[in-house]
């Protein structure tokens, strides 16, 4: 009897082991770097240019990048002068996150009425 319980409590460990939760979405080190953004002048020059890279090795592997990361990306864009790249930065983050297109849109919206002028 004894040991029915301790194989079944093995059996029951090792299954437990093999679970892995999937995340929904991928962040990599955004938290690491977005740190060095703020206190790190160097690293800051850098920041748009890791996420921008993060986000194509996601995009290579199918995976869905976390949300806002997109939006983030459009926006470093965009204080950069690249209009064109920000307005299709905010266009995928609405395709990717439907929740965000009504504001992804307004964006979109507004800096393509200012493009035009």
């Amino acid at each position: 009897m004894r040991n029915i319980k301790l194989g079944l409590c093995l059996a029951l460990l090792l299954g437990l082991t093999g679970c892995k939760s999937t995340a929904l979405y991928d962040w990599g080190e955004y938290d690491e770097n977005l740190y060095e953004y703020y206190h790190d002048p160097i690293a800051a020059k850098e920041f748009p240019a890791v996420l921008e890279k993060h986000l194509e090795q996601l995009e290579s592997k199918n995976l869905r990048p976390a949300p806002g990361l997109y939006a983030e990306v459009g926006t470093f864009k965009l204080k950069s002068g690249d209009t064109k790249e920000a307005i299709a930065f905010y266009k995928k983050e609405a395709s990717t996150w439907p929740e965000s297109a009504p504001l992804m849109d307004a964006l979109v919206k507004n800096l393509e009425r200012q493009s035009d002028k």
